[in-house]
């Protein structure tokens, strides 16, 4: 099971994109530990809860990409954390909004 990072330019096109980033528990552990303090990663931890939906608009994107690129030294696999900033670039890229989307 993953939560699942999918990119559409609407909600309701959520579940017909192809474009997605599987994001696994311990990925997702890694980011939340390195997102501390909270109040100086407010995007990541809309994240916080692994088994609940969340919505990251366009106008957020830059700001998620930034707090990656901050905690992307402090994680096992840095590797990882590039390929959603990569994800994320993407979306911007494209104009569409992520949703979280738990399985």
């Amino acid at each position: 099971m993953a939560l699942d990072l999918i990119q559409a330019r609407h909600d309701r096109d959520a579940p017909y994109s192809h474009r997605g980033f599987a994001l696994d528990e311990s990925l997702h552990a890694q980011l939340l530990a390195a997102a501390q303090p909270r109040a100086d990663y407010p995007l990541l931890h809309k994240m916080r809860d692994y088994y609940a939906d969340a919505t990251f608009l366009l106008g957020e994107l830059r700001g998620l990409h930034a707090e990656l690129a901050r905690v992307a030294a402090r994680c096992a696999d840095p590797a990882q954390v590039r390929a959603l900033q990569a994800f994320v670039e993407a979306a911007l890229a494209d104009g569409d909004n992520l949703y979280a989307c738990a399985d």
